[in-house]
């Protein structure tokens, strides 16, 4: 069984928005913006056997991964990281 990511976040998916890209629940009603091939040309969506991915008039099928190393996403959001904090015997009245 192939555990899938989220194209956004890279969390565990476990549904799909609307293009039928495989997303995690917090990101299933977002939509990919419009993306370019290397060429310039605009690419659309399509749904496979083994997932989504994009056709390019010009230069045929395209892969997901491909295509957002072509075109990044901007990430919106970011995920506050937890400071660590270290106290030492000697600090008792720390607390």
């Amino acid at each position: 069984m192939r555990i899938t990511n989220c194209i956004f976040c890279r969390q565990q998916a476990i549904a799909k928005n609307e293009q039928g890209f495989a997303t995690c629940n917090m990101h299933k009603k977002e939509v990919l913006p419009e993306m370019n091939c290397a060429c310039k040309e605009i690419l659309s969506i399509k749904n496979g056997k083994y997932g989504a991915f994009f056709i390019c008039a010009n230069c045929g099928p395209i892969s997901l991964k491909k295509a957002l190393s072509i075109n990044p996403l901007v990430e919106t959001e970011k995920k506050a990281v937890p400071k660590e904090i270290t106290i030492r015997s000697d600090e008792i009245d720390f607390l």
